[in-house]
């Protein structure tokens, strides 16, 4: 056997290969790459586990010396592993939530995607401890040192309580080292401790898909009227059809002005009604709705009656209204159906996890270009005293509408509340006697109208005026009156479709609208302390709460004659009467006050007419479409939801003068996506840290230099034990409660031993000489760690043993 192994000793020494050998630097290789890796990883546990049981170099009886730097590249890019995963996580959410991604109407498992972001902020917060870790080594072995406080500052990268701590607070106020080198480690220790305590949120909010309204698609629209037609300034009844002088029979809508006076009826004697009479009578309450739905041609629209009570104790409440505009309203239904109808031929699949058709809402929204029309009323009760009664008319002065110089006369009327007398302002209609006012056309035994023309100089900011003659008995001498003003104007508005279960619009659809106000559109300066207001539409099912913002008038004031206005009352032939006539007669709301029912009536015929103007005009243009493979021609819906460009197409020439407007759809469903504050703050903030992160790997691929050394309490507290004693720390061994002692410098150096058979290192307080910093300074891929001697004194001790002061191999 000795033989054997003299010749393959002598085999060996002539440098044949040795087998061997060979496999055992392979091996050797490995394992130091594995346990980097896992050390890199924070897995040291499963490495000396696998160590253990494999024997590979013993039992770990003995603690072996190690390089305290390393310097060298593939070393440093493994240990720069403890990035990769959160690395990705962070891109791969950035990307999913910055280009658009669509999940569909339902999420499962949403405590798992919470359960996900939570382990990402670990390995973020690991990632972090590691940056800081390999600053503060570097400082603390290569640098000029750092201030004590700071040295514990990476393990401590999740509590942000460290920066109201005496350890920062400390390395804030510490002079012993550069400003620049100071600007450097305090950032640094801000922004990892920053960062670890808001990627967590970060990472949860970009990763949980949201329930919102995500785009799906813009396109133009052409409507064949022209602006002045659809939103006339002047209202002279000559685009009236003559036939509208008398009451349709048709139930649903049609371009007359009056057209639906019916739902005004069944609306305004449901007023203060909607409680039974006896709570009414017992506790002198009531509820009203202030909505109702009017049709168009293929739109649902929503009428909206309210008051400012931001005006209480000020004077007399306004009251104003609102609907979409019919024309519009049509055209914007139509074209929604269409893009419903088009969601069935998308084959697109990028942005898209799952089909558009899985939603649960639709909004089509039309923001720029687009007026509807908002009125207020006024009405104050009146007398006519005789035939002969030559005293003028006095208009009330409208609070939104009319300039506040302009009130030149009072009318005395009574409180509803109070029952007491009071002035309220009011214009006077020169030239006007309330005599003339009592050849009105029609039966004194009913409510009439006489339409009044108002001159622009003193009702600036008025569209009509109009005197309510309420019905006289026989032989009765006075005669009551209620006199109205009325103010018109066309307020820029956002104009939305929406759709519910599915998105399908057979599924009862929704026309809706919100105000869009405008700075500096309040004329007079008296008023400017008088705020918008906002009133909540009743709900309907799950919908949403809507809001409208009553508008400061005029935007774009509406003159109205009393040629156009008379087709607001036709003759109804069915009862022989006026339309007026009959919304007064019946179970009115306020029996006692005829002004304040007239003012309801009014605001609902003017707002309801001037919605209608335009009213045939429709929806233009040749759909974009596709052929399929079977030769069929179908709407192109990957192009509609793309974007891209218009789906109408109109001929130039043609349409020059017609409306265009800007239709852009919405669904409803759980998606990814950068819009909103908070999505785009979590993106900046992983943003940071991918460059943090990013920065790191790159400074270990360039240096080369890397480390493990001191990432733990344990290890720094070996390290602690095996340094000399410092009297800079003098009686700190029962805690410290001193702010200088932070403030001191602290670096880690080699130290010969006694026995000159190797270094080990360590902790260094306070200044030191130049000589000894370059002798004692730490060399990459240099191995140190030999153990201190214990000695016994040899006289005076009690315990007869003690710590050299300078500590050296045993």
């Amino acid at each position: 056997m000795e033989r054997i192994g003299a010749v393959k000793r002598e085999a060996s020494s002539d440098g044949e290969p040795d087998t061997k050998a060979s496999m055992h630097n392979a091996v050797a290789k490995l394992q130091e790459a594995a346990r980097v890796m896992l050390q890199a990883l924070g897995l040291s546990t499963v490495f000396h586990s696998i160590r253990s049981m494999k024997h590979w170099t013993g039992r770990g009886l003995h603690e072996p010396t190690k390089f305290a730097i390393r310097k060298n590249r593939s070393i440093a890019l493994l240990r720069s592993s403890i990035h990769m995963v959160p690395l990705g996580v962070c891109l791969g959410e950035i990307i999913l939530n910055w280009n658009v991604y669509y999940v569909g109407s339902k999420v499962y498992n949403q405590a798992l995607y919470q359960f996900l972001a939570k382990v990402h902020e670990f390995a973020i917060q690991a990632s972090l401890a590691a940056i800081l870790f390999s600053y503060v080594r570097h400082e603390l072995s290569l640098g000029e040192g750092i201030p004590f406080g700071s040295l514990f500052s990476a393990l401590q990268v999740s509590q942000v309580s460290y920066l109201w701590s005496m350890e920062f607070w400390g390395t804030i106020r510490s002079g012993h080292c550069s400003l620049r080198k100071k600007m450097y480690l305090l950032t640094m220790i801000a922004m990892t401790l920053i960062l670890a305590a808001s990627s967590g949120p970060s990472s949860a909010v970009l990763l949980i898909p949201r329930l919102a309204f995500w785009p799906a698609g813009k396109t133009s629209i052409w409507v064949n009227v022209t602006s002045e037609d659809l939103w006339p300034s002047r209202l002279d009844g000559s685009n009236v059809d003559l036939s509208c002088a008398t009451a349709q029979s048709n139930t649903y809508g049609n371009a007359c002005p009056s057209s639906e006076w019916e739902r005004i009826y069944g609306f305004l004697h449901q007023m203060g009604q909607m409680l039974p009479q006896e709570y009414i009578d017992r506790y002198h309450i009531a509820t009203s709705q202030n909505t109702m739905e009017f049709t168009g041609k293929s739109s649902l629209r929503r009428f909206y009656y309210g008051r400012d009570d931001s005006f209480a104790g000020k004077g007399r409440i306004p009251v104003y209204a609102t609907i979409q505009h019919a024309a519009i309203a049509d055209a914007l239904t139509t074209a929604a159906q269409l893009w419903f109808l088009s969601l069935q031929n998308i084959t697109a699949t990028a942005g898209h996890g799952s089909p558009l058709s899985d939603q649960l809402d639709a909004l089509h929204t039309i923001k720029a270009g687009y007026y509807q029309p908002y009125s207020t009323v006024d009405c104050l009760d009146d007398t006519i005293q005789n035939a002969s009664d030559s005293s003028t008319i006095n208009l009330p002065w409208l609070t939104l509408a009319n300039d506040p110089s302009s009130a030149n006369s009072n009318l005395t009327t009574q409180s509803i509340l109070s029952g007491s007398l009071r002035n309220d302002p009011a214009i006077i209609l020169p030239d006007f006697p309330k005599s003339q006012l009592l050849d009105t056309p029609g039966p004194a035994s009913e409510y009439r109208l006489r339409w009044l023309d108002l001159p622009e100089s003193e009702f600036n900011g008025s569209s009509l005026g109009l005197v309510v003659l309420s019905p006289r008995p026989e032989g009765q001498v006075w005669q009551n009156i209620s006199v109205c003003s009325i103010s018109a104007a066309w307020g820029k508005t956002l104009l939305q479709y929406q759709t519910h279960d599915g998105g399908d619009p057979s599924k009862e659809p929704d026309v809706t609208s919100q105000v869009q106000i405008q700075k500096g559109t309040f004329p007079y300066p008296q008023l400017k302390s008088i705020r918008n207001t906002v009133s909540p539409v009743a709900q309907r099912g799950n919908e949403p709460r809507i809001q409208y913002h009553l508008p400061f008038y005029p935007q774009r004031p509406i003159n109205i004659t009393k040629e156009w206005a008379e087709y607001l009352n036709p003759h109804e032939p069915r009862l022989n009467t006026t339309v007026f006539n009959i919304l007064m007669t019946g179970k009115l709301p306020f029996p006692t006050q005829p002004a304040l029912t007239a003012k309801a009536a009014l605001l609902m015929l003017v707002t309801n007419g001037l919605a209608r103007t335009g009213y045939n005009s429709q929806l233009q243009g040749t759909l974009r479409t596709r052929i399929t493979q079977d030769g069929s021609t179908i709407l192109d819906g990957n192009y509609w939801v793309s974007g891209k460009g218009d789906v109408f197409a109109v001929d130039p020439e043609e349409s020059k003068g017609w409306v265009k407007l800007q239709m852009e759809s919405a669904l409803e469903g759980y998606a990814y996506n950068a819009d909103g504050t908070a999505s785009r703050i979590a993106i900046g903030i992983l943003m940071v840290y991918c460059i943090f992160a990013v920065a790191h790997i790159c400074y270990l691929a360039f240096s080369g230099m890397s480390s493990t050394c001191w990432d733990s309490i344990a290890e720094v507290t070996a390290l602690a034990v095996n340094s000399s004693p410092s009297a800079a720390l003098r009686n700190t061994c029962a805690g410290i409660t001193e702010l200088h002692i932070f403030k001191l410098p602290v670096r880690i150096l080699a130290v010969t031993d006694e026995e000159g058979e190797g270094e080990h290192l360590e902790l260094v307080f306070g200044k030191v000489d130049e000589g000894k910093l370059e002798k004692n300074t730490i060399k990459p891929n240099r191995t140190y760690g030999t153990m201190p001697r214990i000695v016994k004194k040899e006289s005076g001790s009690a315990t007869g043993v003690s710590n050299e002061s300078n500590l050296s191999q045993s």
